[in-house]
């Protein structure tokens, strides 16, 4: 009978355990288990480059693999600050960092770091507004944007070599179609 009693008192505590291990399980949240990276999507976009000696800028069509537009943005700023071909010039100071991207509708405003507004990088009037449009272009090549804004630190800059405003959102120069 005391064998009996043991057996009945073992089967009670481990129905005893598996209640209260229940209970907490019921009461610790679900994990879902997070992708370690987001899937990369496809964006066609056209990087411009200045041609400075033709006083026009060249097109190349590419694509990027990126999770997000900011990625994509990230990824053509790089590729501006130094062309493929030595025959083009870079649309922005190599020392330029992208702060941030964000979009109001179809106007891609970017927050540069001060190094865009290097002086000599913008020699000139015409060589600053190649390098601008430049960029524009670049741009503007992504859905949705007619328009790009730029900052640096947060602030409106004072014009690129005296000449290039940058206080309204820029379009692109239809005289200078690449």
């Amino acid at each position: 009978m005391q064998r009996g009693l043991r057996i009945l008192l073992i089967a009670v505590a481990v129905l005893a355990v598996a209640i209260l291990l229940a209970i907490y399980a019921f009461q610790m949240p679900l994990r879902t288990s997070k992708p370690s990276q987001m899937p990369l999507e496809s964006w066609q976009a056209n990087l411009c480059y200045p041609d400075l000696k033709a006083s026009r800028l060249v097109r190349m069509s590419i694509s990027v693999g990126a999770a997000s537009e900011e990625r994509v943005v990230e990824e053509l700023i790089e590729r501006l600050k130094r062309p493929e071909t030595p025959d083009l010039s870079p649309a922005l100071p190599t020392k330029t960092k992208l702060l941030s991207v964000q979009r109001e509708g179809e106007i891609l405003i970017l927050n540069l770091s001060e190094e865009f507004t290097q002086p000599d990088f913008w020699q000139g009037s015409d060589v600053a507004h190649l390098r601008l449009q430049a960029l524009v272009y670049t741009l503007t090549s992504l859905p949705n944007t007619r328009a790009v804004k730029i900052l640096v630190n947060g602030q409106i800059p004072e014009a690129l070599s005296g000449h290039e405003e940058l206080s309204e959102p820029i379009e692109p120069d239809p005289s200078l179609q690449p």
